[in-house]
């Protein structure tokens, strides 16, 4: 049993971020100091945080899930200067996206789809992934990290991933999708991962797609 209700603390935490806006001064507006990740203020994103497992099986537009990732990696990166550009690597199982064919692509810096030739089959979306139309796969070079770092390599490596994902996550959501992170490792990813870079390999994944009807919702019983 937590010590403490986390609602309590998300309630304060909005009260904090409302108090602490301030009003813009009259004049010309000033350009953005950095990416603007988030369609809604950042408490309701907070808010409408909640690991999705039934997904609208209709396509996903390419496009929108391109500029969410664009916005996430841009984030990521200010985040973490200074970081090897290429020690974290991000993968898109695509199985409903848009116009493109099933399988394999690389996400780019600019959230552009670049698709791996010659890589093994996709898992099964319905026995892996919820049927999700779309999957991120996050990887990276564990031993590569420790020989520039020791431990800390490691670690560090590792706490990049898992804050990338959640990036990726909370920007998704902002862009009106929705999805689940997954920490079970895909044997077929790190072979994509190892083929693009040798060394590479899957750490954590996270679904992606439209909400779509809860299942085994019976309407009767909710309405009573």
């Amino acid at each position: 049993m937590p010590l403490v209700d986390e609602r309590d603390l998300m309630t304060v935490f909005a009260e904090r971020l409302a108090a602490g806006r301030t009003t813009p001064a009259a004049g010309p507006a000033e350009p953005a100091a950095g990416p603007a990740p988030y369609a809604g203020a950042l408490w309701e994103v907070l808010e409408a945080r909640r690991s999705l497992r039934s997904f609208d099986p209709r396509q996903v537009a390419a496009d929108e899930l391109s500029a969410a990732l664009a916005d996430a990696l841009t984030t990521h990166r200010a985040q973490w200067p200074g970081r090897p550009p290429t020690d974290l690597t991000v993968l898109l199982a695509a199985y409903r996206v848009g116009t493109l064919p099933v399988g394999w692509y690389e996400v780019g810096p600019d959230g552009a789809f670049r698709l791996v030739e010659g890589a093994p089959k996709l898992p099964d979306a319905a026995e892996s992934f919820d049927d999700a139309p779309a999957v991120l796969m996050i990887g990276g070079d564990l031993a590569g990290a420790v020989r520039r770092a020791d431990h800390a390599g490691h670690a560090d490596l590792l706490v990049r991933a898992a804050a990338l994902a959640h990036c990726c996550w909370l920007t998704a959501i902002g862009a009106g999708f929705g999805g689940c992170l997954r920490g079970r490792s895909q044997g077929a990813a790190t072979s994509v991962l190892h083929a693009l870079r040798p060394g590479g390999r899957h750490l954590l994944s996270l679904t992606l797609g439209r909400p779509g009807p809860a299942p085994g919702r019976d309407e009767a019983a909710v309405t009573r």
